[in-house]
């Protein structure tokens, strides 16, 4: 008798265990699955989701992004660059050398922007539901 009730009791240490690992497998699994999708929206900014500021000018010009996505600006001149929208819903202030800028578009249309600095740079972005 004693030696079932110890088995049933390693038998449910044993259970709890595994309900203690699946949590970690599901947490584990919920991790990866942020992960994924951090590499998928990383991979998306890599080809619209990433404009470079190099030769003065924005490149590329115009981008094109979804409702929720963020669009990163990096600075590659040796100047300082601003990336300020032209209707002022966004500014970067000073973006120093290797500095980057990074803006969540929250609604759809069209955002034309400028560097306060350099008057001849310009660019578009648009936002797609």
């Amino acid at each position: 008798m004693k030696r079932l009730v110890l088995g049933v009791a390693i038998g449910g240490l044993v259970g709890l265990a595994a309900c203690g690992g699946g949590n970690s497998d599901k947490s584990s699994a919920s991790g990866a699955s942020t992960t994924s999708t951090s590499a998928a929206k990383t991979s998306g900014a890599a080809s619209t989701g990433a404009v470079d500021i190099k030769g003065f000018a924005y490149a590329p010009p115009t981008a094109t992004v979804k409702v929720g996505s963020s669009l990163t600006w990096t600075n590659d001149d040796t100047a300082p660059h601003t990336v300020t929208a032209d209707d002022k819903s966004f500014d970067s202030g000073n973006v120093a050398q290797n500095d980057t800028f990074s803006y969540t578009f929250k609604t759809a249309g069209t955002f034309k922007y400028h560097c306060l600095y350099h008057g001849n740079m310009h660019g578009t972005v648009t936002v797609t539901p």
